[in-house]
This record gives C-alpha cells, sequence and structure tokens, in this order.
C-alpha cells in the first residue's frame, strides 16, 4: 500500500506542479492558465479513481461492477475519511430499512439511487476543494507550482488512507444482481 500510494502521490504532486508553474510562465495568460487547471483537475479525478480502484482490489474486491465503481469513488472523493458513515447514510436516504451490517448484500437498484444521490454532491464537496487549489495553482512567481505540487501529494495521501479505511469496513459484501425491485412490491414466494 505504501508503494502505490508514495507512486500516486510523486505521479499527481509533479503534475500540480506543473500545472502551476505553467502559470508563472512569462506570457501564458488566464485562458491558458485555466485550461491548464481544467485538464489538471480531470486528470487528478481520474487517477484518484483508478487509486481507490486499486484498493479495493487490494482488499479483495477486483471486479466491482460499474455501479459499485462509481459508488466507491464518489463515497471517497466526497466524504474523505467519514466515507462509510457518509456511504451508509446516502444507502438509508435511497432505501430506508436496508442493513448496512458487514455480509449484507445490498440490491443493485439501491446502489443506482445511492450513485444519483451522490452525483450532485461530487460537484458541491470534492469540486469545492479542488477548484481552491486550482486558483492556487494560478498563482504567479512560481508560488502556484507549490501550491498544486504540495496540494496534490497531500491529497493523494489523505485519499489513499480514506479509501483503506472505506475497504476495510465497507458496509455490505455484495450487490444482489438477482433482487426484484417492483416499487414497494414484495415478491411472492413459490408457489406449491
Amino acid at each position: 500500500m505504501k508503494a502505490l500510494t508514495d507512486s500516486f502521490s510523486r505521479e499527481l504532486g509533479a503534475f500540480g506542479a506543473g500545472v502551476g508553474a505553467a502559470a508563472a510562465a512569462p506570457g501564458v495568460g488566464t485562458a491558458t492558465t485555466l485550461l491548464a487547471a481544467t485538464a489538471e483537475l480531470a486528470w487528478f479525478t481520474g487517477r484518484a479513481g483508478d487509486l481507490v480502484l486499486t484498493v479495493a482490489a487490494l482488499h479483495g474486491r477486483p471486479a466491482p461492477t460499474v455501479d459499485e465503481r462509481r459508488a466507491w469513488m464518489l463515497a471517497v472523493l466526497i466524504y474523505g475519511g467519514s466515507a462509510r458513515d457518509g456511504f451508509t447514510k446516502a444507502i438509508n436516504e435511497a432505501n430506508t430499512g436496508i442493513a448496512t451490517t458487514p455480509g449484507s448484500r445490498l440490491p443493485l437498484s439501491t446502489l443506482q439511487t445511492v450513485n444519483r444521490l451522490l452525483t450532485p454532491r461530487l460537484v458541491k464537496r470534492y469540486g469545492t476543494r479542488r477548484g481552491a487549489i486550482a486558483l492556487g495553482t494560478a498563482l504567479p512567481l512560481g508560488i502556484g507550482a507549490l501550491v498544486g505540487g504540495s496540494a496534490n501529494y497531500l491529497a493523494v495521501r489523505a485519499l489513499a488512507r480514506h479509501a483503506d479505511e472505506f475497504f476495510l469496513r465497507l458496509p455490505y459484501s455484495a450487490i444482489d444482481t438477482t433482487a426484484i425491485d417492483i416499487g414497494g412490491v414484495l415478491p411472492s414466494g413459490p408457489s406449491g
């Protein structure tokens, strides 16, 4: 886990420093600086997703569904150190009464609802944090390089720690792909 975290930290720290250094270059301009910051946000977010999924695989979850990947990344990116609690709260908002104890199975429809609930929160919480870093990288005189590199380096280390904590205590064991969700109607048992 340490080697993984170190590798991602160095990569994304260097990328953030490079974006900040571009702001210090004479003649670059505001539009180019903003374009570089936008590209850095996209690259950081994509690599953050790679990190979260790699940590999931290290915790014995190597083949998640698309909905699981989305939910895990959203939970860790939005809630950080309290990802498990935020994720559990979203599950309860999506469908009260679902057990979120270790070993329970989560209906796919509930997970899809969780993703719809978490997506707008990503823009609000994660977007605000990354936006502040993007503004910091636009500072002139090399300060942006220091801000961008340091912020990314520290953010990746925290992200790896938060993902590790999340997967240590993931609030369900698997997606129940055989569950039938018919808007509150309970499926009937076998007729006999």
